[in-house]
């Protein structure tokens, strides 16, 4: 498998946003303005112990223009107009089934940091067409961080990606690996399995952190079943467990 993006997926959770320094908001941060989100409000609510300024939220609306994933950050961002937007660690989007990629029209509320000289604002909701994720609560803190129960991050509802496989559909098939592919910009690998009578059967995988993790290799040539469903958000087909040639069996999706 392509590992170009590796490091990223493995960099620690906790470690994912520092404790900034507080402090009144500079002037001149892109993206400041009046309040409209959740935790809006005077005096200390600006002063956060994730260092955002939730008084200032906004909302940017737009066609996504390019995914920053620079080798050794944390978590990326993207850009959507001027702006630059801080997201979440790839693992933890991919995780929750939300993907995003170079054109896709997103709208995001996002918060400046307290801390002068830092020009990027921070997502605290993606929502692109009925599919919607929220990444950091009320006081700014990032939901990756959270160990409380619940807090997932993803949106529960029938337009939410994640909560829309069609389990009805589900079915297994047995073959041979064609080739696996990692997507452009934050996207989940696709596997492509040729069966016995040469078709090819195409899925979509998880995240790459939680298949390397659990030492399960995919690799051209090797036999594996796959247990899939459709995905009745996107009409892809994706995989819900995938089991080698050894036995061992790796569930993605519950």
């Amino acid at each position: 498998m392509n590992r170009k993006i590796y490091s990223v997926l493995f960099a620690t959770a906790l470690a994912a946003v520092t404790v900034l320094a507080q402090g009144p908001q500079g002037p001149g941060t892109p993206g400041a303005g009046p309040s409209n989100g959740p935790g809006a409000g005077a005096g200390n609510a600006q002063h956060t112990n994730a260092g955002l300024n939730m008084a200032a939220q906004s909302t940017v609306e737009g066609a996504i223009t390019s995914v920053q994933m620079a080798y050794g950050t944390q978590y990326p961002s993207i850009v959507v107009g001027k702006a630059q937007i801080k997201v979440a660690p790839v693992w933890y989007l991919l995780e929750n089934d939300f993907e995003l990629a170079a054109g896709e029209v997103v709208s995001v509320v996002a918060a400046p940091s307290n801390t002068a000289g830092d020009a990027y604002l921070y997502a605290i909701r993606i929502t692109k067409g009925g599919a919607s994720i929220t990444l950091r609560d009320e006081l700014g803190i990032p939901a990756w961080t959270s160990q409380m129960q619940g807090r997932s991050g993803r949106e529960q509802g029938p337009a939410s990606c994640g909560t829309c496989i069609d389990l009805a559909s589900t079915q297994t098939a047995s073959g041979v690996i064609d080739r696996v592919t990692v997507g452009v910009g934050i996207q989940q690998p696709t596997l492509v399995l040729k069966l016995a009578d040469a078709t090819l059967l195409t899925v979509k995988l998880g995240s790459e952190r939680l298949i390397l993790a659990s030492d399960f290799e995919l690799n051209a040539g090797e036999k594996l079943t796959v247990k899939y469903a459709r995905s009745t958000c996107t009409e892809e087909l994706v995989a819900l467990e995938l089991t080698d040639a050894n036995g061992k069996t790796l569930t993605l999706r519950n």
